[in-house]
């Protein structure tokens, strides 16, 4: 276990958020999205929610302001929708 870091931040996610550079995507979706036929690299996270995902994946990248207010905006949204 890393001090510090997310549990939910397992070695292949992390070797993934490590080896993105600018312009690369990440997509953070539910079991309704037909990830097999749009991903070129899949990490599966069965079990858990699409907000405490979030919550890891932003606490693990630098991102700025803009970034956290799209990240409060669609877990709002998540959770109005459960």
């Amino acid at each position: 276990m890393l001090i510090g870091i997310n549990s939910i931040l397992s070695p292949d996610l992390l070797a993934t958020l490590r080896a993105m550079g600018h312009g690369d995507e990440i997509a953070i979706v539910d079991g309704n999205y037909p990830a097999l036929a749009h991903a070129r690299r899949l990490i599966r996270l069965d079990g858990l929610t699409l907000s405490s995902v979030m919550d890891a994946v932003s606490s693990g990248l630098p991102v700025n302001e803009i970034h956290h207010q799209i990240v409060k905006t669609c877990k709002n949204m998540y959770q109005k929708n459960q």
